[in-house]
């Protein structure tokens, strides 16, 4: 089973559970919390699903490992799947209540290492690039990803439902937030050489290379489940489901070598929609 299978499943009890907690609780709504702040911080697990990553140049040149064929090219396009590795989560948070309503101000950071595949390339209008039969060039390429690293700044609402235990507190809730979303060690490399003797232009002159980070800021949105058990009248120790909503990041690099002296390129990252599972802490002060 793949790991964001296993965090809905997750999510999908923690919801179910705090439904079973909640529904005996509507007629207890005397028993609502005092108003008063908090703080809190946790720390977890989270999963992201395949990511996609498409990138574009205004390069020019016809590879000699490739049949142009009187190709208008005007650049290329490429594509890759990004497959990520569950990852950590830390989170620190402070609030206020109001009865059953909390209003909380949170800031978390995650990290998740990537698994980088090919999937295509064309030119910059969509047309398929074509393989030459023979070619007296060869070329290696090398490609790497090392993390995805996102820290979001978040308002969130939440609302605790009505007591039906003495130290059990369901809750559900939601937020918006600003994620500063770094691609870490995006690597790049494509070394030519010659096979059986080079005629046109000297092999290393098609090299490219580039390696750096890529890093955007995006808008996300953010859905919460949970429940936190009362250690005594200050302390809550709690767990918390997360479903975030991430835009695509998007970032212009630039290679160390290519053949076309300072030549930008562009990158976008999508699919960043990701789940995650807390343990925290609260701590309440006074009345």
């Amino acid at each position: 089973m793949r790991m964001e299978t296993k965090a809905k499943t997750i999510a999908w009890i923690v919801l179910g559970v705090c439904g079973m907690l909640a529904v005996p609780g509507i007629g207890m709504a005397g028993e609502s919390q005092a108003s008063g702040w908090y703080v809190a911080g946790g720390a977890g697990v989270n999963w992201i699903s395949d990511m996609d990553q498409a990138g574009w140049n205004r390069d020019t040149i016809c590879y000699p490992g490739d049949d142009c064929g009187g190709q208008d090219i005007g650049g290329y396009r490429w594509y890759y799947d990004l497959d990520a590795d569950s990852g950590s989560m830390l989170e620190v948070a402070v609030g206020r209540r109001f009865g059953n309503l909390r209003v909380e101000l949170s800031a978390n950071h995650r990290e998740n290492d990537i698994d980088q595949k090919f999937s295509d390339i064309t030119y910059l209008d969509g047309s398929p690039v074509v393989p030459r039969q023979t070619s007296s060039y060869s070329s290696e390429v090398t490609i790497s990803i090392d993390d995805l690293e996102t820290s979001t700044l978040l308002l969130n609402v939440y609302y605790d439902f009505p007591l039906v235990h003495s130290r059990i507190t369901p809750y559900v809730g939601a937020g918006v937030g600003l994620s500063y979303t770094k691609l870490s060690g995006v690597f790049f490399r494509d070394d030519f050489s010659c096979t059986t003797g080079c005629n046109a232009s000297p092999a290393e002159f098609y090299n490219s290379f580039q390696d750096e980070n890529l890093s955007d800021t995006v808008f996300s949105r953010h859905l919460y489940a949970g429940a936190d058990y009362s250690l005594n009248d200050r302390v809550l120790l709690g767990m918390k489901v997360t479903y975030s909503l991430v835009n695509s990041m998007s970032d212009t690099g630039r290679y160390i070598d290519h053949p076309v002296p300072d030549l930008p390129n562009h990158t976008r990252i999508s699919d960043m929609d990701h789940w995650s599972l807390t343990l925290g802490l609260k701590y309440l002060f006074g009345h």
